[in-house]
Order: C-alpha cells, then structure tokens, then sequence
C-alpha cells in the first residue's frame, strides 16, 4: 500500500473520535487531531498519522495521561471540555438527522468526571521472568501498551494494576495470553479472568492467596474455549454488591453495570421524572434492575430479561427489601420474543434499555400497543435513532433528549429519551 507524507486541515471529528481531513485523495481520518489543526501527516490509505503540528487547532488542550496517543483506550484527551460537550451533542444530531430528525432537542451531556469508571476489560500476556504487560490495545493495532495510570478508572481499579500485574506476571508463561474483567461493587473488586482451558490447582490456590491478601471481593474463570459462558467462581470472599435506588442488589458474575454512578445517576433521574405517577411499568432488558429497582418503592413493575442469572439477582435481592410495591420478573429472549401488543397493554409506561443492536422489533410491538408513554435508554445513537423512527412513526412525540457520558474520552455515548402519544 503507498505511503506518503502531506500536509493537511482537518475539517472536523468524525463518528469514531478521529480528526477528517479532505483531500485530492479523499477524506483522510487522523487520530488524535482536532478542527483547524494544520498537520504534516504519513498517510496510508484513508488512515493518517501525524508527523507534525503546524498550527494547532484552538481548541487543543493538554491531554491528562502519559499514555494518551499510544493507547487506544482513549481518543479525545486532547480536545477541550467545551468543545468535548458540543461534539457528544452533535453526535446524537447526526444520528437522529439520518432518521429525518431535525427539529431535536439535545440537552446538556452528563458527564461522568475522571476517576469514576468503576467498570473495565483489560488485556493481558506474559512476558516471562515474572512480568507481564496489563493494559489496552494500541488504537487500529494488536499491540498492547501497559497501562500504569488512568485517569478515568476509579482509583481502587488504578491502584490495582501493579498487584493485579505483578501476579499474573508470575502465572502467565511468555506470550501467553488473559483478559481480566473488573467491576467495582460497594464491597470490593469483582475480577473474572477469561483464558482457554480449566486452571489448574496451583493456580487456584493462588489466586485464593491473591485475594485474601489484596481484600478482593470475588475472582471467576472463563473458560474461553467453552461454546456457552460459563463463570465458575474461584474465591468469594464476600457476595459482590452495588446500591441502585438506595436499595442494595447482590451483582452475579459477568453481571452488566452502567459504566459509572454519576452517569447511572443521570439515566435513572431522567427515567424516573418521565415515568411520572404511571401505576404498572414494564422494565424490558431490565438486567440487574438498575431502573426497577429505582422504580419498586412507588410503582408496580414487571421486570423482563433474557439472562437468568440477572434476574435470579433482582428477585434474590427485591426478597431482603422492604416497602416495596409489587415485583414480577419474567427470563424470556426478548429478541426473538418481543413483548407483544396485548401483553405491554396491561402497563401505564415502558421503560426500553436495549444493548447495542437496538430493539427494532420491540419498538414496533410498542407501536401496535395502547402505550403512551415510553421511556428509552441506549447505548448507541445510530439504533436509538432507527428506533425512534418506528416509535414516531406510529404516532410517539419525542421529547427532550439526554446524552449521558460515561466514558470519558471516547466516542460511546449512551442516550435517554421520553416518548409520549
């Protein structure tokens, strides 16, 4: 492929957090750049690497972490807050005018501060000699870059880094390779380590010692190889557990968490003043219950999700609670049995928080139904956007909408909205 070196204007930041330069070529995308940076770049193909800054853009500022450029964990450290906050707007814009939505209002983002990611995936490969390298992938590479800070993980995620190294560094044969998992309950760290094949016995005798001496509240396996996930707990010191709605919930391995509790904080408000006095709500992709569990005290809510596991958590916890309106849960493959029309008409509202993929067939079961009000959360602003469209088209208002950041630096932005017809 050729290589060549030019000077570039970016234009602007793309979907994906990297500058985009046009050119006699074409557009060319250029990590790490921002608006009206004048760049000396080595281009190949559409991807440019910037060689030079000319004449930085205004909007630059400092990036806060040494690793910043080489990591790929981060792409937008070296923008600015207020320029940060316009550019999460305008990504639900973009997202919603593919849909023919331009009249939209974008509120604010929410915007989870550094130092409050208490969820994160790191990958790991033994070096031999005792060492191993503990971090994120090089961004459009395999390389992997040993992280030592972060300034986006909560604290009690960065400090672990060195310990969590320095063991896996004496577990872990040269080349060998792990993923680790890490969720930060109210009661410790929750780890689950991802490899091929079954630990041996020495290593769970170690990673026993490992806890106890650095008070971590679970450690799982995952078996790679197996066809169907399967986490086997290796040491539980302590049932893992986080606080949603003031109400205490008991996490299974592998359980999902909104990324940070600022950013869970500004979901469940929103949800919550939307949902308003409705009696019956259903929570469709409920997960642990982070929104029934918020909604229990003053509703009656029907909680529906696919993973038995995280529903056997909400029930399990829902039985230790007090004062808390009628719960019902139900497991049920919400993709290939959507809630249909006569079932989502026993409920006042619906609270829809799909994964990635979106929810197209449940928003046009939505749309048959007699439902007025519902309330949608998202993880990606294309699938909102394309679901939206079903609900509007069936009559829907929607309303104001809420970005809501909780991973700082990037281009993932989770949206709520409210629907009303």
């Amino acid at each position: 492929m050729r290589v060549n070196m030019t000077r570039v204007k970016i234009d602007h930041i793309g979907a994906r957090g990297d500058g985009v330069a046009e050119t006699p070529m074409g557009q060319v995308f250029v990590p790490f750049s921002i608006d009206g940076d004048d760049l000396e770049v080595k281009i190949q193909g559409k991807q440019g690497r910037i060689k030079h800054i000319h004449t930085p853009s205004p909007h630059r500022s400092p990036a806060k972490c040494s690793h910043f450029g080489k990591c790929g964990g981060c792409t937008l450290q070296h923008v600015d807050p207020a320029y940060y906050s316009r550019w999460k707007q305008d990504q639900i814009r973009t997202a919603l005018s593919h849909r023919g939505f331009d009249d939209v209002t974008v509120l604010s983002p929410a915007i989870s501060p550094e130092g409050t990611r208490r969820r994160a995936r790191l990958n790991v490969i033994g070096k031999g000699q005792g060492q191993a390298i503990v971090g994120f992938s090089e961004k459009a590479s395999h390389n992997l870059i040993d992280i030592t800070a972060c300034p986006v993980m909560a604290p009690e995620i960065e400090n672990f880094l060195a310990p969590l190294r320095t063991f896996l560094g004496a577990q872990l044969k040269p080349r060998q390779k792990m993923a680790v998992q890490i969720n930060l309950a109210e009661n410790g760290l929750d780890i689950i380590l991802e490899s091929a094949g079954e630990p041996d016995l020495d290593l769970r005798m170690d990673v026993a010692a490992f806890a106890e001496t650095h008070d971590v509240a679970r450690i799982c396996w995952l078996d790679t190889k197996l066809k169907k996930t399967f986490h086997e707990i290796m040491c539980e010191r302590r049932k893992p557990c986080v606080t949603f709605g003031g109400r205490q919930v008991y996490i299974p391995p592998g359980a999902f968490l909104q990324a940070t509790k600022h950013g869970e904080a500004a979901l469940t408000g929103f949800m919550q003043k939307a949902i308003g006095d409705a009696d019956k709500v259903v929570d469709i992709f409920a997960g642990c219950g982070t929104f029934t569990i918020a909604l229990i005290g003053d509703h009656a809510v029907h909680a529906v999700e696919g993973n038995q596991d995280m529903i056997g958590s909400l029930k399990s916890s829902a039985h230790q609670m007090g004062k808390i309106r009628n719960l019902t849960t139900e497991v049920r493959d919400l993709f290939l049995r959507p809630l249909l029309p006569h079932e989502l008409n026993k409920y006042d509202a619906v609270v829809l928080d799909p994964p990635r993929a979106g929810a197209r067939d449940q928003a046009v079961e939505i749309a048959g139904s007699d439902v007025s009000n519902v309330v949608m959360i998202s993880c990606n602003p294309a699938t909102f956007a394309r679901d939206a469209r079903v609900l509007v088209d069936a009559g829907f208002d929607m309303g104001d909408i809420l970005p809501v950041d909780q991973f700082l630096y990037t281009s993932h932005l989770e949206v709520v909205a409210h629907f009303t017809r």
